[in-house]
């Protein structure tokens, strides 16, 4: 009777902990292919609206003017976008988990660090489209000519100043080492397929190639390739978790 029970104990143990596991993988599944859908929005929004993202190229009178034309659009795009920048952390928590199978080892506690920094600076980056640019877009347009052109001097600085936080240190810098360093224990420990982590390593790089500039590296990666192949990397992910656990 005792060896029963104890066989037993073990079996309800074991099927716990497979429910747990299968329930992380549906978790960590289904954030990662909501991340990727939702990094599609923005453009879905804003495109149409203001020629997003090629309109932050133009000159700040008319990225103002665009703005003051469309406040409802402008504020949906960016929320979404803020949305998806926020998604990253428990992704890359649980991706962590799974990848290193705990999250109090080093490694981990730099891979979720890395990721905490890189979602903090992409919502820096963000807000300012949701609270002071909207405010002087609509000064701007009520603005005399000397007005305007303090305004379009504020803004062309804000820009700057909030992509280099938002861009460089966001989307570049900090979320190419936070997935680079998940990817490679991915790959160490075989807990994603192979294919999988290399796929994610070459995203790190394509990230990471962003900030080459920064330190004087001639090196062109525009923004869209890499945001749009780490996209495709995390859709491809959650299928892969859901689905292909092994």
């Amino acid at each position: 009777m005792t060896i029963q029970t104890r066989d037993s104990y073990e079996s309800a143990q074991n099927n716990a902990l497979t429910s747990i596991d299968s329930s992380q993988r549906y978790l960590l599944g289904g954030l990662l292919i909501i991340a990727a859908v939702l990094s599609f929005l923005p453009i879905a929004i804003l495109g149409p609206a203001i020629g997003w993202p090629a309109s932050l190229r133009s000159p700040a009178a008319q990225q103002l003017a665009a703005i003051a034309g469309a406040p409802a659009a402008v504020a949906l795009g960016y929320a979404v976008y803020l949305l998806y920048s926020v998604l990253i952390l428990p992704v890359m928590v649980l991706l962590t988990w799974r990848c290193s199978g705990s999250l109090a080892r080093p490694l981990a506690v730099m891979v979720v660090a890395f990721a905490a920094v890189s979602v903090l600076a992409r919502s820096i980056g963000i807000l300012r489209w949701l609270t002071v640019m909207p405010a002087m877009a609509q000064q701007h347009s009520a603005a005399d000519p000397t007005g305007k052109q303090i305004l379009e001097t504020i803004f062309s600085a804000l820009t700057t100043y909030g992509g280099g936080i938002g861009e460089l240190l966001g989307v570049s810098l900090f979320m190419a080492l936070s997935l680079g360093l998940a990817m490679q224990a991915a790959w160490k420990g075989r807990t994603l397929p192979r294919w999988l982590a290399g796929f994610g390593i070459v995203t790190a790089l394509l990230l990471f190639a962003l900030f080459l500039p920064t330190i004087g590296i001639a090196i062109h990666m525009p923004i869209a390739v890499a945001a749009t192949v780490l996209a495709i990397w995390m859709f491809a992910a959650g299928i892969a978790v859901c689905f292909k656990p092994k």
